[in-house]
């Protein structure tokens, strides 16, 4: 939605998910993406989980089809941006899990929509049997919330030093850092300047 030129990026919570992870990634990702009409706004209903979404199968649910979803939703609701936020594991296409997804704008001189999803469930030590570290499971989640909206906002996978490098395993997750690289910065500095100026 656009209200006197700003635009909304909406934290969509997809089934049940702990507040706090919504709250914390609000706080940060207003640091993250701070221009003046960019506002980050939390849904105040979660969307159900479906069980046409769900694979019994693998015991995952399938990321295409919740991005869909949620694309269909952006759409009906004219917001600028959404980022889906769920607890339960994902797979996509030819992978065996996925710790986000997104969809690319695709011409990055039109506001088209787009859509981003990440699944926090993968991105706890505990998932792999070891101690709980509140601080790495929250800096993992802020990582993917950034590398999944930057692909809605019109960038690619970078090779730099650089949030949107692509991670195969949690171990690259954790070796990059928060921040784009003076390339990918730019990049998305011009493109969501371009757009509020629409």
């Amino acid at each position: 939605m656009m209200t006197d030129g700003k635009r909304e990026i909406i934290l969509q919570p997809i089934g049940e998910i702990d507040e706090e992870i919504i709250k914390y990634l609000k706080k940060e990702l207003k640091k993250i993406f701070s221009l003046p009409k960019l506002i980050f706004k939390t849904s105040e209903k979660p969307l159900p989980l479906k069980d046409s979404e769900y694979n019994k199968g693998r015991g995952q649910y399938n990321g295409s089809k919740i991005v869909n979803r949620l694309l269909n939703h952006q759409y009906e609701q004219e917001i600028f941006r959404v980022l889906g936020i769920m607890d339960e594991d994902l797979y996509s296409k030819n992978l065996n899990f996925i710790f986000g997804i997104a969809t690319t704008s695709k011409n990055k001189l039109v506001n088209n929509f787009a859509v981003a999803l990440i699944s926090v469930r993968r991105l706890r030590e505990t998932f792999y049997g070891k101690r709980k570290n509140k601080n790495l499971f929250r800096k993992r989640v802020l990582k993917e919330a950034i590398h999944e909206l930057g692909h809605t906002f019109g960038l690619g996978h970078c090779n730099n030093y650089c949030i949107m490098r692509f991670s195969n395993h949690l171990g690259e997750t954790d070796q990059k850092p928060l921040t784009f690289c003076d390339s990918c910065s730019k990049q998305i500095k011009t493109y969501i300047q371009r757009i509020l100026k629409d």
